[in-house]
């Protein structure tokens, strides 16, 4: 279930990007794969806030909807940032819900650093 805040969130990132399908609440388990129980310990029972995919299902941006809940746990975000980061995903970390703008601003902006990343 989402909590008002992440349904608010959902609606808007749904709204915002209307040519991306919009995932809630996804196991990292579907993200990241890993050999050996320890491996995959590390991220067990992780899940991410939101997953925008292209049409294709192909993964765009995992988006974090921080709240004050995470002071303090930076450390923790950073991990687990750096655990997407190294399975291939950019994370996006709002603090606040951001404009529809800025959600388009940050989705074009991984959008084009993934084709500069493939184009290398």
């Amino acid at each position: 279930m989402l909590t008002n805040r992440e349904q608010q969130m959902f609606s808007l990132l749904s709204s915002a990007l209307p040519e991306c399908v919009v995932l809630a609440q996804v196991a990292f388990s579907a993200l990241v794969t890993a050999d050996g129980w320890q491996s995959r310990n590390r991220f067990n029972r992780k899940v991410a806030d939101f997953v925008i995919c292209s049409k294709q299902m192909n993964v765009i941006a995992v988006i974090e909807l921080d709240d004050r809940s995470h002071i303090g746990r930076e450390h923790h975000d950073s991990e687990r940032d750096a655990m997407l980061k190294q399975a291939g995903y950019a994370t996006i970390r709002y603090q606040s819900i951001p404009t529809t703008e800025q959600i388009r601003r940050d989705i074009e902006d991984q959008l084009r650093a993934m084709q500069n990343a493939q184009s290398t």
